[in-house]
């Protein structure tokens, strides 16, 4: 009977877990739909971006850019925007950044971490001096605010020569099922394709040097906030796959539980009946 009273609170527990999975599901869920809405409109805004700035660079000459970009490659640190979540319970989210984290950043290197977990997870093996800032608790959505400040304090270490290059490790979301973890390098600027100069339509006034050299800060803020808000869109969709499987595995072990309480409990009942008629052919003997 111990072990009847046993399986049932075992039964009980899972079933009272399984609540909480499908509810985190339905939260996780209505909170993914809501930042999809701005999806495309954000991949849209950032592919605009990467092409705006390739044709800059290509109607700029080089000496012009490297006015615009001092030569810092003689530095031996990068800075690393790593952008995590607050919240546990996102499946492989977090430990893909942390792969993420041993595969690109040297003890030489400085952070900016945005998000309680890869600075939980890091912390302990990234130099005190060399984390530049931390934000924490930045809600369900990745805020222009947010990107802006990030944005200043790394611009300002590349210009006042600290840093060799500005790269950001984020979440890039393919679909429901897919997230992936990457590292991508804001600045210096990388072209990402060929523009050809001759047969653009595009003008620039004054011109593209003035133009490239103004929207710097416009550029690496809004690459941020659009890789941010992936990376947020990841978290969600990977939290809702997760507790999606944590109640399908409830109900399966609430199935395994029920079957091996009815199997015990017909085998008390069997064994309670033998015991009965055994006694009452006893007795009539």
């Amino acid at each position: 009977m111990s072990n009847l009273n046993a399986l049932k609170n075992r039964i009980s527990v899972v079933g009272n877990t399984k609540k909480i999975t499908k509810a985190m599901q339905l939260v996780a869920t209505a909170k993914l739909q809501k930042t999809k809405k701005d999806l495309e409109n954000i991949k849209n805004y950032r592919n605009l971006l990467e092409e705006t700035f390739n044709e800059l660079m290509q109607n700029v000459s080089q000496k012009d850019l490297q006015n615009i970009f001092p030569a810092n490659e003689n530095l031996d640190q990068d800075l690393y925007i790593i952008i995590s979540s607050d919240l546990g319970l996102c499946g492989s989210y977090n430990s893909n950044i942390y792969a993420q984290i041993h595969q690109n950043v040297t003890d030489k290197d400085l952070v900016i971490f945005v998000g309680a977990k890869a600075y939980l997870y890091a912390h302990s093996f990234i130099k005190k001096e060399n984390i530049v800032q931390k934000y924490f608790a930045y809600g369900d959505s990745f805020n222009y605010a947010l990107a802006e400040s990030i944005s200043k304090d790394a611009l300002e270490l590349y210009f006042n020569k600290k840093i060799r290059s500005i790269k950001i490790i984020y979440t890039e979301f393919v679909n429901n099922i897919i997230q992936e973890a990457k590292t991508f390098q804001l600045f210096p600027f990388v072209v990402t394709q060929k523009v050809n100069v001759l047969t653009s339509n595009v003008e620039f006034y004054p011109n593209a040097e003035t133009i490239l050299r103004n929207s710097i800060p416009l550029f690496i803020g809004s690459m941020i906030y659009s890789l941010g808000n992936f990376s947020k869109i990841s978290e969600m969709s990977s939290r809702r796959n997760a507790m999606e499987n944590a109640t399908e595995n409830a109900n399966e072990l609430i199935h395994e539980l029920g079957l091996e309480f009815n199997r015990k409990r017909q085998s008390l009942i069997t064994q309670e009946i033998t015991e009965i008629v055994s006694g009452a052919d006893a007795t009539q003997k």
